[in-house]
């Protein structure tokens, strides 16, 4: 993971679902924000010797799960426009390799499928804190992820880049992972 009060961990963490959201926000039109999450997902952390520099993380996302508050709009998203869920149903997130910057702030390397197509992509990270959990009672860890990815990285929308949606899609990760 990112911090020293991490680093005693060596255990597979797993994220809990009703505390997570994965997120993504993209400009529409030139004159506002479009917001939405995918609602169907796994997250594993494989963390070996305690040692954020020995951590594996694999998130599967089922595209299908999309979802932005508006019927048609998530029907369009999993259409051949976009996310062409018949062909595409998951997309995957791979690490490959952790930087730490300070105590609360880190760098997560690795690379995303999406689409049919494997880009590196680069996370910022930041530690919430770790604590018992007031739900669960267990040992719970908790992040924000960041990053930007580009549309036509991944050959999605692009008959509707730059006119009606931004290339430029910000992804928001909040999660929290017990072992």
């Amino acid at each position: 993971m990112i911090t020293t009060n991490l680093s005693a961990l060596a255990a597979i963490w797993k994220d809990d679902p009703d505390h997570t959201r994965i997120g993504f926000e993209v400009k529409h039109a030139g004159l506002s924000f479009v917001s939405g999450y995918f609602s169907d997902f796994d997250i594993t952390v494989r963390q070996e010797n305690g040692d954020c520099t020995n951590t594996d993380i694999r998130v599967e996302v089922r595209t299908a799960s999309v979802s932005t508050g508006v019927e048609a709009r998530n029907k369009h998203l999993r259409s051949s426009d976009f996310f062409d869920v018949e062909r595409f149903p998951i997309m995957v997130f791979k690490s490959t390799g952790m930087k730490r910057m300070n105590a609360d702030r880190g760098e997560i390397y690795g690379e995303l499928t999406l689409h049919g197509i494997t880009q590196k992509v680069r996370f910022d990270v930041m530690f919430m804190g770790r604590k018992e959990s007031p739900v669960s009672g267990k040992d719970t860890a908790g992040f924000r992820l960041q990053s930007v990815i580009r549309c036509s990285d991944f050959q999605l929308a692009s008959k509707y880049i730059p006119s009606m949606i931004s290339d430029n899609v910000r992804i928001v990760v909040d999660c929290e992972f017990s072992p």
